[in-house]
């Protein structure tokens, strides 16, 4: 614990002269008919700066219309968030107190409508996430193996080390199978990553909100995550350290789901830019809803 405390002091202290992370992630979904589409999150941070931007494109042509860059940015000296639409060549403020950088991405699709009390109250109320989980997981199985069928569940780690976009690695290996049907998962592991959580704890002072998983949009590829929502009473644990990539690849004549897959492409420390957390001139400002200044 003391060398973890050590560790994210003198990260910080870099970070604060002159300097900003940079963090950057991507995820890939590969599906029947569908094809493969790729999402890339982009984090930049430093005291009182934060700065989200995400790409999503489609691999296939005919679902290139879905390509588009979107992001979200505090403005400093305030309590406020940006948001913007690259195609769109638009950006707008956020609702006072709305600071998940997610929430407020694809705000733009209701501009210029009226509030509407109903639709509003409906978004403020919280699901039983346990439950949404294992439906997800139910469905998900029901999706890959044959009715009836007991998958059986192995794990094991791969000899040496890997070097996985700069990260020095160890792999593991998880398969889950049926005599007709199977769906492996591969996790490349390292232990600390401070720099990803001092730029995690740069956001949540700059946005005024805390860096959960949910709100960082942190989308999960563990293994554990599949095993507990296939039997929670498996003794297989999880695998110690952070993951830096992952690979989902499922081969089942009944899945909608060929493969899917995480990683860190960057992680590293550069000069301050005041250029990576500014809207571009050009940008158009608009109003999302009456009363929204």
């Amino acid at each position: 614990m003391l060398r973890l405390i050590q560790i994210f002091f003198f990260t910080s202290f870099l970070i604060s002269q002159d300097m900003q992370a940079k963090y950057v992630t991507a995820y890939t979904i590969d599906a029947k008919i569908f094809g493969e589409f790729e999402t890339i999150l982009e984090y930049v941070a430093a005291p009182s700066y934060a700065r989200l931007h995400g790409e999503f494109s489609a691999k296939r042509w005919i679902f290139r219309w879905l390509n588009g860059e979107r992001g979200a940015l505090s403005v400093p000296g305030t309590n406020n968030t940006l948001s913007y639409n690259v195609k769109r060549e638009r950006y707008w403020l956020n609702p006072p107190g709305e600071h998940n950088f997610f929430s407020n991405l694809f705000a733009d699709w209701k501009w210029g409508k009226e509030n509407n009390t109903e639709d509003t109250e409906k978004d403020l109320k919280t699901e039983n996430e346990e439950e949404d989980k294992n439906e997800f997981f139910t469905e998900f199985y029901n999706d890959i193996f044959e009715e009836g069928a007991v998958p059986h569940i192995s794990r094991y780690p791969n000899n040496g080390i890997e070097e996985v976009n700069g990260f020095k690695s160890k792999k593991w290996t998880t398969s889950i199978a049926t005599k007709k049907n199977k769906m492996v998962i591969e996790e490349w592991m390292v232990g600390e990553l401070p720099l990803r959580d001092s730029l995690f704890l740069y956001i949540e002072s700059a946005v005024k909100s805390d860096t959960s998983s949910t709100n960082l949009g942190m989308l999960r590829l563990s293994s554990y995550d599949f095993i507990r929502g296939l039997d929670s009473t498996s003794k297989i644990e999880r695998l110690n350290g952070n993951i830096v990539m992952a690979k989902l690849s499922i081969d089942s004549d009944k899945s909608f789901l060929k493969s899917a897959s995480f990683e860190i492409r960057e992680l590293y420390m550069g000069p301050f830019s005041a250029s990576s957390f500014a809207i571009p001139k050009e940008f158009e400002r608009i109003e999302l809803v009456k009363g929204n200044r």
